[in-house]
């Protein structure tokens, strides 16, 4: 049996790159939060939505339960999110298709 799981994410959904080494590389080499000032203090991750279909370049991400109702008016991306996205965008030269944005993703794992 499938596994559901609901999420909301901050990010961008990005075409998907030929090849993910200089992606992984990057997110990677990002520093630890706790070296970085609070303003700063972003770390961004990659979520796949089903096979791969979909590619979220993401920074804040909240897991709902089953059964759990969260007001839209909860989800409120730090300006450091904003930042770290757009940085990592221009510098990876990534091609974005949508946000950023909240992004409410229902997978089956």
């Amino acid at each position: 049996m499938s596994e559901h799981s609901v999420y909301a994410v901050f990010g961008v959904t990005i075409e998907p790159p030929e090849t993910y080494r200089v992606l992984d590389s990057a997110l990677a080499a990002q520093r630890p939060a706790a070296e970085l000032p609070e303003s700063e203090q972003a770390r961004l991750d990659l979520f796949m939505v089903g096979d791969s279909a979909h590619v979220i370049l993401g920074t804040s991400s909240k897991t709902l339960e089953p059964c759990e109702l969260l007001s839209a008016s909860n989800l409120v991306a730090h300006p450091a999110d904003r930042k770290a996205l757009r940085h990592m965008v221009e510098e990876l030269r990534l091609t974005v298709l949508t946000g950023p944005d909240w992004l409410l993703v229902h997978d089956l794992d």
